[in-house]
């Protein structure tokens, strides 16, 4: 039986996608590049869900994680732990530095950038997907 998180964080990965979606298109492009990163934060929970860590408190446990369980144990590649880091350092700069201005393009790229990640964990995760 799959773990039932597995579904849950694929689900809030959905949704987190589809906002940074929404954002980028009517101009908000901080909250489109944080909402980017929280897709890209929930496929990864995801993935290490189904290796059977349902229970993550922070974001930097879930890096860790990601580069130990996942990446070390060649399940997934070295550049999707990258990607999450990336992603985690613009969300900061969206969130917790005011006087950053982000672009269409910004926007657009963490968009890229998460619909990538969330193609690769969609792969890894396969059939445990509802």
């Amino acid at each position: 039986m799959v773990n039932p998180t597995v579904g849950d964080e694929w689900r809030r990965a959905q949704e987190s996608m589809g906002a940074a979606a929404i954002c980028r298109d009517n101009g908000f492009y901080a909250d489109s590049v944080s909402r980017a990163y929280y897709a890209t934060l929930h496929a990864a929970k995801a993935a290490l869900a189904l290796q059977g860590f349902d229970s993550i408190k922070g974001h930097g446990a879930v890096q860790r994680l990601f580069g130990n369980e996942l990446v070390k144990a060649d399940l997934v590649e070295r550049e999707w732990s990258a990607n999450l880091r990336q992603s985690h350092a613009r969300r900061n700069l969206a969130d917790y530095h005011v006087s950053e201005i982000f672009s269409a393009s910004d926007a657009g790229a963490a968009v890229e950038q998460a619909n990538a990640f969330l193609n690769r964990m969609q792969s890894f995760l396969g059939d445990a997907l509802p």
